[in-house]
């Protein structure tokens, strides 16, 4: 059984994520450091924080992004640097466990961790099955050529990798993000709502 910090536990350094589309559009919502280790930093999102939309918009289902339900716990790796891609993992209340976003880093600096979604997403369902969505959209980005060559092709080589590690729940897909999200989940850390305009990131 891991240790669960005590109620009193000192709150964990905050970090801003800032997701910008091709398009132009982005969304920013903050997030909890709670471990760091070789994979990268694992950063949680309470339920009922904020995600703040670049047109003005914000609400409190970061990690459904905008859905139509009340958003829940959720947690993030942020990978080493050179990696093409942000994992997420979701409660088990959902039907979706691990969620991947093929990106490009754009900045790391400070507090901010900013990136540029490529498209294709890798996912693991409760259910086990593993796939990869938005190909149509990945297809159309390329077309309209918002993505050159050299990004097109380790955005195929980060889906595929992320679609491999997933079908064989390889390190990090190991079952380790599900234990920082639940021991996260009871350290009882406020929501976080102050989340500033992505356009002034």
């Amino acid at each position: 059984m891991p240790d669960i910090p005590p109620a009193d536990d000192p709150a964990p350094r905050v970090l801003t994520l800032c997701k910008e589309k091709l398009g132009g559009s982005r969304g920013c919502w903050q997030a909890y450091l709670v471990a760091e280790d070789a994979h990268g930093m694992w950063l949680f999102t309470p339920a009922g924080s904020a995600f703040r939309a670049s047109d003005g918009t914000t609400d409190q289902q970061v990690e459904v992004e905008g859905g139509d339900s009340p958003g829940l716990d959720s947690l993030v790796l942020v990978p080493p640097l050179e990696q093409h891609w942000l994992a997420s993992w979701r409660v088990p209340q959902r039907d979706l466990h691990i969620a991947v976003d093929v990106c490009s880093w754009t900045r790391r600096e400070g507090d901010v961790l900013r990136f540029q979604d490529w498209e294709l997403d890798p996912f693991l369902l409760r259910s086990g099955v593993v796939g990869v969505e938005d190909l149509d959209d990945f297809a159309d980005a390329r077309a309209a050529g918002l993505l050159d060559q050299e990004s097109a092709e380790a955005a195929l080589a980060a889906a595929a990798w992320s679609e491999r590690r997933l079908r064989r729940r390889a390190a990090p897909f190991d079952g380790q993000g599900d234990r920082l999200l639940s021991e996260a989940g009871r350290r009882g850390l406020a929501p976080l709502t102050r989340v500033p305009h992505p356009f002034d990131l």
